[in-house]
């Protein structure tokens, strides 16, 4: 009575499961789905079988952009243009529409760097809260009132940064390292924008061959106050949001002057 009864309930499952004697399966032809089934079971088991890696490529990718704000010079590094920085990382947070922005922020001193730690979030220079990491570099010479650049475009070029916005009024590193470090942003792609403050003429070309030699913008302004007009487009340059450039209208001579920079390009 046992094995009739076991009989039965096999016969009932292999009918509701359309399963198949190895005989059936052998009858069958090519095309019949059942065939098919049992035909690849044996060669998913098989220890040679080759495992299909999943394709990834389905995943969003958002690209990181990274925009280092350094300074040096006579207005207390960043702190003196402490509301122009915190503008211009509003203005860079707002343009960003496709990935994600990090920032920092670096002071160049004359014998270290303060840099701040890459930031999602605007940082303010001014703040008690923003912690400042030092880094003295060996090899300079304590000369009051230098404005050292190398390690900060050293580290700059090792944090894969996409765009440097340079503040300043010295550049004291000399041509051959200007030379230098113009080769090594155009060889991985990092455009510097770079923003005179002073009034010595050798200085003020050397920012703007810094700029023009790495596809960015210079400009070279009397004041502080000059700034805030231009930092617009500053933002939308270095995100790469040509549409916000083309529908900024500038008001004042130096935005002016930039805009038609960009628009001879």
């Amino acid at each position: 009575m046992a094995t009739e009864f076991l009989s039965r309930i096999r016969a009932v499952t292999e009918d509701a499961l359309r399963l198949t004697t190895a005989g059936t399966l052998r009858r069958s032809g090519s095309g019949d789905p059942v065939s098919a089934a049992h035909s690849a079971f044996p060669r998913l088991a098989s220890q040679n079988a080759e495992l299909v890696r999943a394709d990834v490529s389905w995943r969003p990718t958002t690209p990181l952009i990274r925009v280092e704000i350094v300074a040096g010079g006579p207005f207390d590094g960043l702190f003196g243009i402490r509301n122009a920085v915190n503008r211009l990382q509003d203005n860079l947070a707002a343009v960003i529409r496709k990935g994600t922005l990090e920032l920092r922020l670096t002071e160049v001193r004359h014998a270290c760097r303060h840099s701040t730690a890459w930031s999602k979030e605007p940082v303010d220079p001014g703040a008690s809260t923003t912690t400042w990491q030092c880094f003295v570099d060996a090899f300079a010479e304590p000369e009051q009132g230098n404005t050292l650049f190398a390690q900060a475009f050293r580290e700059s070029l090792r944090n894969h940064v996409n765009h440097v916005v340079v503040f300043g009024d010295r550049f004291d590193d000399g041509l051959l390292f200007l030379g230098s470090a113009i080769r090594a942003f155009r060889q991985q792609g990092v455009r510097v924008s770079a923003f005179y403050l002073g009034d010595d003429f050798n200085t003020r070309n050397m920012y703007h061959f810094l700029a023009v030699s790495t596809g960015g913008i210079f400009m070279h302004l009397s004041d502080q106050h000059s700034l805030h007009a231009v930092l617009p487009i500053v933002a939308a340059f270095a995100c790469g949001d040509r549409a916000r450039l083309d529908a900024l209208s500038p008001t004042t001579p130096e935005a002016k002057a930039l805009i038609t920079q960009l628009r001879r390009r």
